[in-house]
């Protein structure tokens, strides 16, 4: 026991790590080996709790008798009952227990590690973090064999890997930068944080994944103007932040492959906007024509909802575009709403819908009254980023990426590192 508290830090950065990697690279949906690898590192961390609860138990009782704990119970108990019990239009087999409680219990375990470790949040997030965006990159090398046609001198999205695509993977790297960001941009740990960044970025701009690479801008933005600490500064960072965003909308604009990857993707966006006629040739037309069907038919059931993912089982659904037999006839076949807000508030209601998104909201208040400058920065940057992912795609059952997110978030606001965020580094 004496040997597991001296290296407590370095054990937390680890199983955390392989706790993310299990869940968010591997995933479960692929077939029994997936969810064994799962199993086992789910067993792991729940061991390492084990220890530390009788090193201390007075911090694990805090670990789960919190707000979060009550967020993440009540709003499962719901999704549970609906899913399980069929309550309204039900999507067939979509619901499953196992799937769940491997979506749910990883996150509640990082918590719980985390609140052990309340000095060294930070660093252990940031270098877990680290870990996971190398590991990503070897896995989707591995997996996505979308990487070879680069080699042919096609600029295609990449970035999938067996727990989903390259759009999950671009939100899963945007969610672990931000502590490294941080500490390259606030604390100046270039050295030791700043490959890392840089090699996130380029997966998320590879992925082409619109709701992960908006919020690099914002949530650089935010951490170079908190970084000022005069009006001089200030005026300079923001220079900065104009120069490199002309820059960098230039490169995607002008530069053929990230046009291809990134470009025409934001620009297809811009230009749905306010479109009566959808293009349902295209992602965005796609999503838009969802939106105009749920607020049609969300008034039939406004206060529990259609039932789970039910949405996907109602005609007026058939907006996803496909290739039957990769032929070139064109059909179209049912898709779910493509957003987290759209599919809480069609499935479950106004009811779900407050019942999930009270618990983000009550993070973002308090973030706004803590004096710990390091929990305010990254807290606040975490949320603005899931405002973009939740308008791109339904996160609330499938992924583990909100649930980890709003639960470390917690932990960071109940930290007791000084406002400046200063801590021991690894």
């Amino acid at each position: 026991m004496e040997k597991i508290k001296a290296k407590q830090k370095l054990i937390s950065v680890f199983t955390i790590a392989l706790i993310i990697y299990a869940r968010c690279d591997l995933g479960i949906a692929l077939g029994k080996g997936y969810v064994i690898a799962n199993l086992l590192a789910n067993m792991l961390g729940a061991v390492f709790c084990l220890c530390l609860f009788i090193n201390d138990k007075q911090t694990t009782k805090k670990a789960i008798l919190n707000p979060a704990i009550v967020w993440v119970l009540a709003f499962s108990i719901m999704v549970f009952i609906y899913g399980h019990f069929k309550i309204g239009v039900v999507y067939p087999d979509m619901y499953s227990r196992q799937y769940h409680l491997l979506t749910v219990i990883p996150a509640v375990i990082i918590m719980v590690i985390l609140f052990h470790n309340k000095d060294d949040i930070l660093d252990i997030i940031a270098w877990a973090g680290n870990i996971i965006i190398v590991a990503t990159l070897i896995t989707s090398l591995a997996f996505d064999h979308v990487w070879r046609e680069w080699l042919d001198g096609m600029a295609s999205r990449v970035g999938a890997t067996p727990a989903g695509t390259c759009v999950d993977t671009g939100n899963l790297l945007m969610v672990l930068m931000i502590p490294a960001l941080y500490q390259v941009v606030i604390n100046k740990q270039f050295k030791k944080h700043l490959f890392f960044v840089i090699l996130a970025i380029f997966q998320i701009v590879a992925s082409g994944s619109k709701s992960s690479f908006m919020p690099i801008v914002l949530v650089f933005a935010i951490f170079l103007i908190a970084s000022a600490e005069d009006k001089k500064t200030i005026r300079r960072n923001i220079i900065i932040l104009v120069i490199l965003g002309v820059v960098g909308v230039a490169a995607i604009m002008l530069i053929p492959p990230l046009y291809d990857i990134i470009g025409d993707r934001i620009v297809e966006m811009f230009s749905a906007f306010g479109a009566t006629e959808y293009d349902l040739h295209t992602s965005t037309g796609q999503r838009m024509a969802a939106m105009a069907e749920v607020k049609k038919h969300f008034g039939e059931h406004p206060i529990f909802g259609h039932g789970f993912y039910a949405f996907k089982e109602m005609p007026y659904s058939l907006l996803e575009e496909f290739r039957p037999n990769e032929g070139t006839v064109i059909d179209y076949r049912h898709m779910h709403t493509h957003s987290n807000f759209l599919e809480l508030l069609f499935s479950f209601g106004i009811f779900g819908f407050v019942l999930y998104y009270w618990f983000p909201v009550y993070l973002v208040i308090k973030s706004f009254f803590t004096q710990n400058k390091m929990a305010k920065l990254i807290v606040l940057s975490l949320m603005v980023s899931f405002i973009f992912m939740d308008m791109g795609i339904d996160m609330f059952y499938k992924y583990m990426t909100p649930y980890y997110t709003y639960l470390v978030s917690y932990c960071l606001l109940k930290s007791k590192e000084d406002t400046k965020g200063s801590h021991p580094s690894i």
